[in-house]
């Protein structure tokens, strides 16, 4: 869906015929407003005189080309991405570009002859918000799941695969498929290494739910790796740096042509709760609060290291990942932006709320829309399927935040989606202590080096860095056996470089800062 709008319609205050529920007048112009369960992706762009409004990136990079608009690229979103995975929203990695994610509303108003853009931000899935007045019940949260899946497989026309882990989540949505009798869609479970077991307990799932079940490994065939990857980065509007995108374009590369959706249990954590773990809290405990004393200790440690963590900002602390920090990465990056008076404003605005609630409203409100949703939609429409996210729901959303608190979680232990394990007790005899109990872990130290050719070629091609980045990258691919950890920093570093190198919506030089 995508709108193209001139001033004279907004300081008119009409709307199109065919506007959306999402799009509103108001007293002196119009509001566009973000899904507030995180389906709909929602873009805007504005100049003077018009207005783009689009649910994704793809055909709005399209609109403004068409309107000879070259779109560029935001080093402030570079930078994000470089320093933590993903451009905070309502930040994109174009300048002018802004994503409306849960919460967010764009105003359009018509003042002295152009058009203003401001967007404000209330996010939703505060624990002080919650009504508590829904009742606890497995079977209504199935059901709700089930709605929600068969609402969202009604736009695709075709077979349908799950990406199933051993995740409470996944879980969840395979019992739901089962008790929708749908034993038509297909299980897919991605092996990460020689010890991982998530296919195992998928496997004996889907049995006992008489679904469909396969795995799927790494292809030691570096070719079509290769192939899979510029075909991924040809199609991608921005790059993602979550760890699981390798596997997802896999995935969808192997099985291109057979499937017409991907469904994937992500996008629940904000409603549902997320908990911080024991490692998140120590790290913001112990956060070193004296900026001058916390440079110090920058100065003496490798951005890899865990002690990384606790000279962040408040704000950054609740951030996955030990990547890349200013000095470095100002170091291979001529247009870098200091990342850190960002994190330290958002741990401002923030700071009236308790620390479940602030690491919530950092890490859930910024990470899932940015880094977490974007593999999927970008790995399936690569290849022309439809992304479903079930939990992306208003209904579900809206029941399983309203329960009391005691059904949601449990702080005290950081036992997170009660009813959700309730759900698979009964169900399916879930046991917590073998199934959900590790995060997917892909081993992209490995892929890195694997592919070793391929990824240094992307990376040094890249017109973004300095020359200054070969010896600096030799030096990282070298330690990378010894310091896994920095498969962080060069995945953002490749997928950044193989979307610039390849994408159809990527600018040919980057802007100035």
């Amino acid at each position: 869906m995508r709108f193209d709008i001139g001033i004279n319609a907004i300081r008119a205050q009409q709307l199109p015929p065919d506007a959306p529920p999402w799009i509103t007048v108001t007293h002196d112009g119009w509001n566009v407003a973000g899904d507030r369960a995180g389906y709909r992706e929602t873009f805007v762009w504005a100049d003077p005189q018009r207005v783009i409004i689009s649910t994704t990136l793809e055909e709005l990079v399209e609109s403004m080309e068409a309107l000879s608009i070259a779109p560029a690229i935001s080093p402030f979103g570079i930078s994000q991405i470089l320093h933590h995975g993903f451009p905070p929203v309502p930040h994109t990695v174009f300048q002018g570009v802004s994503r409306l994610a849960s919460g967010d509303v764009a105003h359009l108003a018509a003042n002295d002859g152009e058009i203003g853009l401001t967007i404000t931000s209330a996010w939703p899935w505060l624990s002080a918000l919650s009504r508590e007045d829904q009742v606890p019940s497995p079977e209504r949260l199935r059901d709700l799941i089930g709605s929600a899946l068969n609402r969202q497989l009604e736009s695709s026309d075709s077979s349908s695969v799950l990406m199933l882990s051993s995740g409470k989540d996944s879980a969840a949505l395979a019992v739901a498929l089962a008790a929708e009798g749908r034993t038509d869609v297909s299980c897919f479970t991605f092996k990460a290494g020689p010890k991982d077991q998530e296919h195992v307990y998928a496997a004996e799932l889907c049995r006992r739910l008489n679904l469909t079940h396969h795995t799927f490994v790494m292809p030691t065939d570096s070719a079509a790796t290769e192939r899979a990857l510029v075909h991924f980065f040809e199609r991608s509007p921005f790059p993602t740096a979550d760890q699981a995108a390798i596997p997802y374009l896999i995935i969808t590369e192997e099985t291109k042509g057979e499937y017409g959706s991907i469904i994937d249990g992500g996008g629940n954590d904000g409603y549902m709760g997320f908990l911080p773990s024991r490692d998140t809290r120590i790290k913001h405990t112990f956060r070193v609060r004296n900026r001058a004393i916390a440079n110090i200790i920058k100065n003496r440690i490798t951005h890899d290291s865990p002690l990384n963590y606790f000279t962040r900002t408040r704000a950054a602390t609740a951030l996955p990942n030990r990547m890349f920090r200013n000095s470095e990465t100002r170091e291979f990056y001529p247009d870098a932006v200091d990342t850190d008076a960002y994190w330290q404003e958002q741990g401002l605005a923030l700071s009236h709320l308790e620390e479940f609630d602030f690491l919530a409203a950092t890490r859930t409100r910024h990470s899932e829309p940015s880094r977490v949703h974007p593999k999927v939609f970008m790995a399936a429409r690569a290849h022309n399927m439809t992304p479903i996210l079930p939990y992306c729901d208003e209904a579900l959303a809206d029941y399983y935040f309203n329960l009391p608190e005691t059904s949601r979680f449990e702080r005290s232990t950081r036992t997170n989606k009660l009813l959700l394990r309730e759900l698979l007790e009964e169900a399916v005899g879930y046991e917590s202590a073998k199934v959900g109990a590790n995060h997917f872990q892909f081993d992209g130290a490995s892929f890195l080096l694997d592919n070793r050719r391929f990824v240094r070629d992307e990376i040094l091609s890249c017109q973004l860095w300095s020359s200054d980045l070969q010896p600096i990258l030799e030096e990282w691919l070298q330690a990378l056996p010894q310091r896994p950890f920095l498969y962080h920093s060069l995945l953002a570093l490749f997928m950044i470089s193989g979307w610039h190198n390849h994408s159809i919506y990527a600018p040919a030089v980057s802007a100035a800062s």
